[in-house]
């Protein structure tokens, strides 16, 4: 008996683009179609269906329902039953899961959304399930699965694991547990033979840990990065893979290798030496006009600046003013600012002046 996992697609017309939108759609379509023409009755979502917690754009919500109608509703018997796992990015209040994006969903024929920690038989097999939580210890005591082969489906942050390809390690994952600060890394889930995570964007492996990963890439912290979902046997315990292979892509290119990539649709990003060069316009226009790419930016390389390290939060309590102000340009611009700038410096500022006196 297989299931197909898939996760993180957070749905909405970001980059200010309504065929963005459509990009996400275009993936739920696929995944619900693979699920169809593959004949598997189960599909599990591990969280983050639409992107804004506390507001979501009509035409979002319509186009995504009309999906979800599309296979569930139209039908005597719904073609396939899913399974709508909470997110973060899904709930109004983040320590609280009765109040959720998703939960109208719920009263379409065929959807299940699980808003609890509970354990579930998807067909004979018992899988537990984990909605968004910031401590998983506690949680997870409210979970009971007593199966041979234990598997539990989540969404939350583990220690070590990446955000993105592109955004280094993810900060240190700590909770208070029995009066100690505890770190909430894969010995957490000791006792589970497969654990399969959303909240993560890069697809990974941390011991019985999986982060599925989003199944197309939302910003230029996931460029270069293969995007899939996962056909899951619980018989066998196998994996199949199926990559993402259509949604356009974020590409971050040198300049002398503008002419090995095909731009058309994707998200470029030219790094430049010199961003005041004469032919700047130029160069932009011919891309422009010979491409049309999803987005188009330049930006200057910084050679005495490695990449991995200007993009982890963390090394800015080490550096200069202006690195900390370079770091939220770049965020700003990937669109995953979700703070005012001007406060963000502000805060940004008197954290490095503290590290920089000794006092922090």
């Amino acid at each position: 008996m297989k299931i197909l996992l898939f996760s993180d697609i957070h749905i909405h017309s970001h980059k200010k683009s309504l065929e963005r939108l459509d990009d996400c759609l275009s993936v739920l379509d696929w995944v619900f179609q693979l699920a169809v023409d593959r004949q598997i009755q189960h599909v599990v979502f591990l969280g983050d269906l639409f992107h804004e917690r506390h507001k979501i754009d009509v035409l979002s919500y319509q186009r995504t329902f009309e999906i979800f109608d599309k296979y569930m509703s139209r039908n005597a018997v719904p073609l396939f039953k899913l399974y709508l796992l909470l997110g973060n990015h899904d709930l109004w209040h983040l320590q609280k899961w009765d109040v959720s994006s998703v939960f109208p969903l719920g009263s379409i024929s065929g959807v299940h959304v699980i808003s609890y920690p509970c354990t579930e038989l998807i067909g004979k097999y018992p899988i537990s399930f984990l909605p968004y939580t910031d401590n998983p210890i506690e949680t997870l005591k409210q979970i009971k699965n007593d199966a041979e082969y234990k598997i539990l489906m989540g969404h939350c942050a583990v220690d070590g694991g990446v955000l993105n390809s592109r955004g280094g390690h993810g900060p240190e994952v700590t909770v208070e547990h029995d009066g100690n600060m505890v770190r909430v890394d894969t010995k957490v889930f000791k006792d589970w033979n497969q654990v399969f995570l959303g909240h993560y964007h890069e697809q990974q492996k941390i011991n019985n840990v999986e982060y599925i990963g989003s199944p197309l890439e939302l910003s230029f912290g996931e460029a270069f990065s293969e995007k899939h979902v996962i056909i899951y046997d619980l018989e066998t315990h196998e994996k199949e893979y199926v990559e993402n292979t259509f949604s356009p892509k974020h590409l971050i290119i040198p300049q002398k290798d503008l002419d090995k990539y095909d731009l058309s649709k994707n998200f470029i990003r030219l790094m430049v030496d010199d961003i005041s060069q004469a032919d700047i316009t130029e160069v932009r226009s011919k891309v422009l006009s010979e491409n049309k790419p999803g987005s188009f930016e330049i930006r200057q390389s910084d050679k005495d600046i490695d990449e991995n390290f200007v993009n982890d939060a963390k090394a800015i309590l080490f550096k200069e003013h202006e690195m900390l102000e370079k770091y939220i340009q770049v965020k700003e611009s990937e669109g995953e600012l979700g703070l005012d700038k001007e406060k963000l410096l502000q805060i940004g500022r008197a954290i490095c002046s503290k590290e920089s006196n000794g006092t922090l």
